[in-house]
C-alpha cells in the first residue's frame, strides 16, 4: 500500500490513528529530527509533521504506557510553507490553502486546497516557473513523486 492510498484508508467519520507512517521513519535527537524521506522529490522536513498528521502519542499495552508516533489522515500544508527539491533546483511556496477534513454531511472527505508557486532555483536566486492549484493530497504527491501521476 503506497502513502496516499494509506491515508485514503484512514478516511471516517471516526478517526483511528496508525502505527504506520507515510514516512520511512522518524528520528529525533536533542534538536534535531527527521522523517527520513531523502527518496521523495522535495525536502519534506521533520518541521512538517503536522503538516503530515504526524504526531508522538502515548499508547497503553497491558496498562504499561509507551511512546510512539503515529499517522492521521488529515494533511494541513499551510500558507508560506517553502519547501525546497532534494537537487536543490525547485521550490514550491504555498500561496493559499485550507486543510482537509470530514465532512459530515456528505460522508466523505472533503480534501482541501493547495495554490502554490513553482520556482526554479538558481545560484541563490528564484525565477517563478508555474503557478498550481490542487488538493492536499495532490499536493503531497507532487512533493513525494516531483510530478502528478
Amino acid at each position: 500500500m503506497n502513502a496516499l492510498e494509506h491515508i485514503r484508508s484512514m478516511w471516517g467519520a471516526k478517526v483511528k490513528r496508525s502505527t504506520k507512517l507515510i514516512v520511512p521513519s522518524v528520528t529525533h535527537d536533542g534538536s534535531e529530527g527527521s522523517l527520513n524521506n531523502e527518496l521523495w522529490a522535495f525536502r519534506v522536513s521533520y518541521v512538517f509533521r503536522d503538516a503530515l498528521d504526524i504526531k508522538y502519542e502515548e499508547r497503553r499495552k497491558d496498562k504499561t504506557p509507551y511512546m510512539v508516533w503515529t499517522q492521521g489522515p488529515i494533511l494541513r500544508f499551510k500558507e508560506g510553507d517553502l519547501i525546497y527539491s532534494n537537487d536543490n533546483c525547485r521550490a514550491v511556496q504555498v500561496r493559499f490553502a485550507s486543510p482537509m477534513g470530514w465532512d459530515a454531511q456528505k460522508e466523505e472527505m472533503y480534501q482541501g486546497s493547495v495554490a502554490y508557486s513553482e520556482y526554479v532555483v538558481s545560484s541563490g536566486n528564484f525565477s517563478k516557473s508555474k503557478e498550481h492549484e490542487c488538493t492536499q493530497m495532490q499536493f503531497l504527491e507532487f512533493l513525494m513523486l516531483g510530478k502528478y501521476e
